[in-house]
């Protein structure tokens, strides 16, 4: 698969979850890439794999919209 379709596979993901209200609540980076934890208010839980750097950038974007749209 190329690098441009895993990354909008992974956007796509993550676009969902935001779609569904869940927020970025943890993160952690390693060399296999982000692993993301995500909550909905209602109390579920997820996590994400982002691999692709594209998808990493992209999270980071959303991040800060998110803590904007908080304060």
């Amino acid at each position: 698969m190329s690098e441009y379709v895993q990354f909008k596979l992974e956007k796509q993901k993550l676009d969902d979850f935001v779609a569904q209200k869940f927020r970025i609540v943890g993160v952690k980076e390693d060399l296999e890439g982000a692993w993301l934890d995500l909550e909905h208010p209602g109390g579920e839980t997820a996590n994400l794999h982002l691999k692709t750097a594209n998808a990493r950038k992209y999270y980071v974007s959303l991040l800060h919209k998110q803590d904007q749209t908080q304060a």
